[in-house]
């Protein structure tokens, strides 16, 4: 049986297990101060992509109705409920040309408007009402062109046009911007609108 020793040209070799007190303080420290960095970062990115879903959510929503008012040849309005601020949640639109009774056909005349308070929606396939997700809300300003009240909420519209009248097919009645808040009111997103009707989503309210 051979008998393993340190030689002096070998020094003896000592086994070691686990970590020391001191070598898992300082890893633990190092995880919290990561951990405290990556939180905050976390969060701002959670808020950004909802504000982002909300956003595209309407651009989307408009850049249809554009569609459609070209496709149908019928101007077609978005609502936006501004007032009360509660109520600062939803909009509602035209997504296809409301049809003449008798004829079944689109009639320029003829439109769906927001409900008065306690009456019905409209026609639930061709006047949509779209909330804001993530308590997404409107902000001030107002956006494009002043409509009133409707019973107890105020609403802004703006309308894009089929091509008669003067107007060019897309064109929408009004232009700017749609700004969107979170629901502490700290961070907002834009959907921006141009004279032509082309609709984009940005960070700023200049759309750069």
């Amino acid at each position: 049986m051979r008998h393993l020793c340190a030689s002096p040209d070998r020094p003896a070799i000592r086994a070691r297990f686990g970590f020391t007190l001191v070598e898992l303080a300082v890893v633990m420290a190092i995880v919290i101060i990561m951990t405290g960095m990556a939180v905050p970062a976390f969060g701002r990115a959670v808020t950004t992509s909802r504000m982002q879903a909300a956003a595209y959510q309407l651009a989307g929503n408009l850049k249809l109705m554009r569609e459609n008012a070209v496709l149908y040849q019928a101007d077609l309005t978005m609502y936006f409920c501004t007032n009360p601020a509660a109520d600062r949640t939803f909009y509602c639109f035209e997504l296809l040309p409301r049809l003449d009774s008798t004829t079944g056909l689109p009639r320029g005349t003829l439109h769906y408007y927001p409900p008065a308070d306690g009456e019905m929606w409209p026609d639930p396939g061709r006047f949509l009402r779209r909330d804001f997700p993530y308590a997404v809300k409107l902000a001030l300003p107002k956006p494009f062109t002043y409509v009133g009240y409707i019973g107890s909420r105020e609403y802004y519209k703006v309308t894009f046009f089929s091509g008669s009248g003067g107007h060019f097919r897309g064109q929408p009645s009004a232009y700017g911007s749609v700004k969107l808040v979170d629901q502490t009111r700290t961070r907002s997103w834009y959907v921006i609108m141009d004279s032509v009707g082309r609709v984009r989503v940005s960070a700023s309210s200049s759309g750069s």
